[in-house]
């Protein structure tokens, strides 16, 4: 049961810090879904059924970090033709750490499950 409060708690914390910045900038279903379907992909990858939800947090936070040097190598690379553009850049930068953010929010949410599976 505690780890359900401590869950409840971080998540709270996490939920006041973004609602102070704005709901709308943590906002990207593309970022999600490369996290999301890299979770799926690694755990499933690694082929042990009984540490599938760990393995899931794990491949959230290795492809947290994926997603984000996939969106830098785009950005300075100038795939849409934004460097030198403080708000175009900026804007880039925040959506490509957003797959870190992710990755490491399930993550905590696997944690809780460690020991169920």
């Amino acid at each position: 049961m505690s780890r359900y409060i401590g869950l409840m708690i971080c998540l709270l914390i996490i939920i006041g810090a973004i609602s102070h910045v704005g709901f709308n900038i943590y906002n990207d279903i593309l970022s999600f879904s490369f996290v999301a379907g890299g979770c799926v992909g690694y755990g499933l990858l690694k082929d042990q059924k009984g540490k599938f939800i760990i393995n899931c947090g794990n491949g959230a936070v290795y492809f947290g970090w994926f997603g984000t040097l996939i969106g830098i190598i785009a950005l300075t690379a100038g795939k849409w033709n934004n460097w030198g553009d403080i708000e175009k850049t900026g804007t880039a930068l925040s959506v490509a750490m957003l797959t870190i953010f992710y990755g490491y929010i399930i993550k905590l949410i696997t944690v809780v499950f460690k020991n169920n599976t």
